[in-house]
């Protein structure tokens, strides 16, 4: 086995539950420091401005904790949430996801997506980290709040995104959504600025 093949089948096998629920900490602190005035700010999101990402990082947070449970998502739409309510609301999904995903029989359990797409529970942690991550980054540059980013998330985020993110999924929406092409990070790039060029942030 190469240094690179097993570099890889670590990153597959890595059990990400907890680095899955500090991002939900990492969503509530950035959402807590968004400003009114900020909400129709536009972000790296193609089709989010500040306060429709917010719904969608809340929105994602819950569905990543109801996952956990083994319960079956429909749908692709969020309920708006009202920026007071978004931190609590935060909390609250992560221990909720704390409690759903103890179990680590959770990690081999399958569960169909509404895209169609059959994911174990493995897969679906890393999914969500790299998702609730990626978008409390996305808030974060929104709204001015970089240096409230945990430092010590970004590599697990981007070893969970390395993971499960297939080439095929990149520019599946249209450019950009729901990921964009990786861009070349910095030789000098932070754990952070290398996590926001392989999702197809501009990393500065």
């Amino acid at each position: 086995m190469t240094e690179t093949t097993s570099k890889q089948a670590d990153m597959t096998t890595a059990d990400h539950r907890a680095d899955l629920i500090r991002s939900y900490e990492l969503g509530a602190g950035i959402a807590a420091g968004v400003r009114a005035e900020q909400l129709a700010s536009t972000t790296p999101c193609p089709d989010f401005d500040v306060a429709t990402l917010v719904d969608h990082l809340v929105g994602a947070a819950w569905r990543a904790a109801a996952l956990g449970r083994g319960e079956q998502p429909t749908g692709e739409e969020f309920p708006h949430v009202e920026l007071a309510d978004a931190p609590d609301q935060l909390r609250r999904a992560g221990e909720e996801a704390k409690q759903a995903w103890a179990d680590e029989a959770r990690l081999a359990a399958t569960t169909t997506m509404p895209w169609g797409e059959v994911y174990d529970g493995r897969t679906l942690v890393n999914m969500y980290l790299a998702e609730l991550t990626a978008h409390s980054w996305d808030l974060a540059l929104a709204t001015r709040q970089l240096d409230r980013l945990d430092a010590s998330l970004a590599a697990p985020a981007l070893d969970a995104a390395r993971a499960m993110l297939k080439p095929e999924y990149r520019d599946l929406m249209g450019v950009g959504n729901p990921f964009g092409a990786e861009i070349p990070a910095p030789s000098d790039a932070s754990d952070w600025e290398r996590f926001a060029a392989f999702m197809g942030r501009q990393p500065r």
